[in-house]
């Protein structure tokens, strides 16, 4: 669709729920094949009735899903002395794909891509329809761009309408400054892509446009890809996952209908 590879899901025919909107998602380096990513797709389409569009924005070239194991390893408590002696071996076979990675894929060239797609899809869409955009830690960077108009030549109106991001990354402080449509971010308070004294910066920002829609959610504990990596064997983990789920659903239903 669009010159791009694209996983699409419809909400069910008897859905009560079902509309013209639409849910673009961002992937995380992971990309967009991953179980978690479609079935969350899935689960999207099914709560807001709305049609949910995962593109493969990076042709094909995403992390594999080993290196997550590995992050997890390298930014983990060490057990044991073994665990401490492991982290460096860790890190270098990790960097061997991440390195390319960000090579291949620095989300401000990315960019473009995004604009095009969305601007292409919101030209088929029937008048009054609505698009939402969800960014999960690298596809922040395009949600959060897309919800400032950045780069766009169409009168600097909005290509979206509502957006939300977790555990964003690739992202600044100032780039939450302009935001023009209803903004919802979750985050946890140790997540390394973004500190906390810059998540309550973050806050400030939004909070200061008295006329946006916004909300900054921290959940305590939640370590960066809890939203669509997170263990769904560990009850804590499955719940921060689901309380990132329920917002963007909440957030979505408010903010397209």
């Amino acid at each position: 669709m669009f010159e791009l590879d694209v996983y699409i899901t419809e909400p069910p025919e008897s859905s009560a729920e079902r509309s013209q909107n639409v849910i673009v998602l961002f992937s995380d380096a992971f990309g967009w094949s991953t179980t978690n990513l479609r079935r969350l797709a899935d689960s999207y389409a099914r709560r807001t009735g709305c049609r949910v569009y995962l593109p493969d924005f990076m042709y094909g070239g995403a992390l594999p899903a080993w290196v997550k194991s590995h992050m997890d390893r390298i930014t983990g408590k060490s057990s044991g002395i073994r665990d401490y002696m492991m982290k460096p071996i860790l890190m270098i076979q990790a960097a061997y794909y991440i390195i390319p990675f960000f090579i291949r894929n620095p989300a401000h060239k990315r960019y473009g891509l995004a604009v095009d797609f969305v601007s292409r899809l919101r030209a088929q869409l029937p008048t009054g329809a609505k698009i939402g955009a969800a960014g999960f830690c690298w596809g922040a960077y395009a949600t959060t761009h897309l919800a400032r108009c950045d780069n766009i030549s169409n009168g600097n109106l909005p290509l979206i309408d509502a957006a939300f991001t977790a555990h964003p990354s690739e992202v600044k402080v100032d780039d939450f400054s302009g935001i023009k449509v209803p903004y919802s971010l979750i985050i946890g308070d140790i997540d390394f892509a973004m500190k906390i004294e810059d998540v309550k910066k973050v806050s400030e920002i939004l909070a200061s446009d008295t006329t946006l829609a916004s909300e900054v959610v921290v959940l305590p504990g939640a370590r960066h890809g809890f939203a669509v990596r997170g263990n769904p064997n560990d009850a804590s983990e499955r719940e921060m996952a689901d309380q990132a789920e329920d917002q963007l659903v909440r957030w979505f239903s408010k903010h397209l209908h």
